[in-house]
């Protein structure tokens, strides 16, 4: 399997990884998304997992929900995939980017990798927290 692709083994699908993620809190959020990292659960090690959530409010057509899924999917798999290894990410959509400029791709992709060191030093802080 090619190292540029997004397979099922870099895909959070339970429920139960989900709410994991949710309950720790170790997040940072922007103007447009709110970016959550936690390390893996005591049932998987391996490889960087994305989870991505789009809610109607946030676009009423699926085929922008999709799309914006998309962006990130591509984010992850060209930039974020090796430094991710052994931790989840799950990315979650405040509101819609503007549609008008030519820009907002690049305007998501920024704000995610200016908040993911964010939440993965409140998510080193936790953990030191926690074993004192």
């Amino acid at each position: 399997m090619s190292d540029a692709t997004f397979g099922i083994e870099h895909r959070l699908r339970r429920r139960s990884d989900f709410k994991r993620i949710f309950s720790h809190q170790n997040k940072a959020a922007g103007k447009y998304v709110v970016v959550m990292v936690s390390r893996h659960g005591k049932r998987y090690r391996g490889p960087g997992r994305l989870g991505v959530v789009v809610s109607t409010k946030v676009s009423k057509r699926a085929v922008r929900r999709h799309q914006l899924k998309r962006w990130v999917k591509e984010l992850f798999r060209t930039q974020l995939k090796a430094a991710l290894y052994g931790q989840d990410l799950v990315v979650l959509f405040r509101r819609d980017l503007p549609t008008d400029d030519g820009e907002s791709h690049q305007k998501l992709n920024d704000e995610i990798l200016r908040l993911l060191p964010k939440a993965q030093q409140q998510s080193d802080n936790y953990k030191k927290r926690k074993q004192s």
